[in-house]
Formats: structure tokens, sequence, C-alpha cells
């Protein structure tokens, strides 16, 4: 006999959010590794002991990381899910009687708050602080870098005016004029030929952003450099920073950035670092040496003075060998942020607000 939907609804439900979150779900895994105690603790010093209540700041941190799970892209995408995602509810804590709250409640918290308080970057360090303490890190890591998109186009570059000629900047904003018909919000711009560099440009929307790209004959993208530090035994990253593009220089200062801030705030000592060929140059690699840690890096066929040299006796070793293979997991880190976690493309603009998008 073939069923029929009901179509008078109870009027009363008796349920808890927690029966719908099964098991084996990731978010029943990773809730109780995170100390919201924690977090109201260090956040208390943001707030005035006056006025009226406000959102507990631990469940912002909690709506935030949770969309980060979920891949959601943008504040008004995580008020849609807070509303309708039964889990997210239960991992933030809110009930089914509590409204979500309006979306500029993040970008006001953010704005007023939580920026400039190195709040999130504290919280990373305690994270490995923590991974550190139950011998979840390996002192053998790995460096690399990738490119992340960020929220602006090329039409939003311009000529630096102070680099051009009179006429050819009169040249410039003739090309830029607007006819009637154009969308205002999105007009033609035409710069085919027209030679575009970080030198000359800059973008209206981002201009802490640069034309990036990789240098293996793809198209030039607007964007930051994304510089990860990976232990190798869990592939858990031990420190991120972001920079902006000026080509290998980016990843290799960057990288020894992410070194000395690892040793400054963490008693473990790094013994060896693996990279791909980019990171093949005599500066780094003496940089590592000068720290007294080994570079097991990819050789390339150029650079034959003594540091090649000994980097390259180092490649003939078992622990070279093994640094390469765990080098991948690291370009995995990469891969599953941007395709699961919303990373191909910062929302933020800035190179402040995008580092903290990053951590």
């Amino acid at each position: 006999m073939m069923g029929t939907s009901n179509p008078q609804p109870s009027m009363f439900y008796h349920i808890n959010l927690e029966q719908f979150v099964t098991a084996d779900h990731p978010m029943q895994k990773i809730r109780p590794l995170i100390d919201t105690d924690r977090i109201r603790t260090l956040c208390e010093p943001l707030y005035a002991d006056t006025g009226r209540p406000s959102i507990p700041p631990e469940q912002l941190f909690l709506a935030l990381l949770g969309g980060y799970l979920l891949g959601v892209t943008s504040e008004r995408a995580l008020v849609r899910e807070l509303t309708g995602n039964l889990v997210l509810r239960w991992f933030v804590g809110l009930d089914l009687d509590t409204d979500p709250w309006d979306h500029s409640t993040f970008s006001q918290n953010r704005k007023r708050r939580f920026t400039e308080s190195g709040l999130l970057e504290q919280l990373f360090d305690e994270t490995v602080a923590l991974a550190i303490k139950q011998k979840l890190a390996s002192p053998h890591a790995t460096l690399d870098g990738t490119l992340v998109q960020a929220n602006a186009s090329h039409k939003s570059f311009v000529p630096i005016e102070v680099v051009l000629k009179p006429e050819d900047y009169k040249k410039r904003i003739r090309s830029l004029d607007q006819t009637p018909a154009q969308d205002p919000g999105n007009p033609t711009v035409t710069f085919r030929g027209e030679p575009r560099s970080n030198q000359t440009h800059v973008s209206t929307t981002d201009p802490d952003a640069k034309l990036a790209n990789k240098g293996n004959g793809t198209a030039a993208m607007v964007g930051y450099t994304v510089n990860g530090l990976m232990e190798n035994r869990h592939r858990l990253l031990v420190g991120i920073n972001v920079e902006t593009f000026r080509g290998l220089a980016s990843e290799m200062e960057g990288g020894r950035a992410l070194i000395d801030t690892f040793h400054e705030k963490h008693d473990l000592r790094i013994q060896t670092v693996g990279a791909d060929k980019g990171y093949f140059a005599k500066p780094f690699l003496t940089a590592l040496f000068k720290r007294r840690v080994s570079p097991h890096i990819a050789a390339k066929t150029t650079g034959w003075e003594a540091v090649h040299q000994r980097v390259r006796r180092l490649g003939q070793t078992v622990g070279y060998r093994l640094a390469q293979r765990a080098r991948k997991k690291i370009e995995e880190l990469w891969g599953e942020a941007k395709c699961w976690h919303g990373f191909r493309r910062f929302r933020r603009r800035g190179l402040l607000q995008v580092r903290d998008e990053a951590i």
C-alpha cells in the first residue's frame, strides 16, 4: 500500500539538538577539543564592564570556525546556515528558540575588537603548544607557499600616477571614460597591449594585493602569498603567514620568518626542513645552516657554490628521501583548504585582515 504524507504537522515537538548530530559526524569530534573558557578569558579585556550584555564571544568564534569547516564563503550565508542547519546550531550553542545574529555582527566585532588584538594568532599558538606538549609535533618540518586569490579584480588596477608622463596619464583617463550604456558597477576596461606590473599599477580595491603568478606560464592573478610550516609526523600546520607577492622572495623570506617565530614561541627546535626547488637559493640555504637546520630541499641543476654542494650531499641521505615524501602532505593541505574550506579566495581586504582570515 502506497503511503501518503501527513498534511497536519504536530503542534508541539519534544526534541534535543544533539539528537541530530550523529556519533560519526566530524563536528561531534571537533567540538570537545575547543576550550570556550579560554576564549572567554582572552576576550575579557576587549569588553567594557558596563552596558548591555554582548553576544558571547566564544559563540562568534565557534560560528566562524563552523563556517570554515562547512565551506561557507560569506557572512550572510553563515547566518542562513545558522538559521536552518541544526548541526551548526548545536556546534555554536544556539537553541531552537534563539534567532541567529545579523551578518554585520561579525564584521563589527572584527573591526572594533578582534582585528588588532592578535587574539586569533594567540589561539593558534596555544593550539600548537598543546600539540607539542602532547608529543604530536615532529622536529622535522616542511615549508611551502601557495597563492590565494584576493578579493579584487584586474579591472581595479590603475596606474600609479607619479610614474606616468602627463600625456600618458590623460590617455589612460580617456580610456576609462564610461558611456551611459555601461554598468557603473562593472565598467568595461580595456588593457590589451598595456604593460602592467606591480611597479606601475596598484589596485584601488585592495592596495596590498599584487599581480602574482608562479612563473610556469599561467596567467597572472590578483592575490597574496601564503606560507605554511608543517610538521611531518601528523601534517599539522605549526606556522602560517601572509605576504604581499614579491616573487620567490615572499616565499623564502616568509619561510625564514615562520621558522624564527616558531623557535621564539615554542620549546621544540626544528632540525630539518623539506621544500621544493623554489627554495634552492644561496641566501635561504645559508640562513637555514646558520639556524642549525638541515635543508632537505630538492636541488636544481644550477648553482654550484659550496652551500649548494652541501645540500646536494644531504640529498643522498635517507632523511632527505623521507622529507621529500612528506613534502607532498602540505600540498594536500593547501588543496583541501581551497576545495573544501573557502581558501581559494580571500573574503576580506587588506594585509592585516587577510592574515587574520588565514589564521
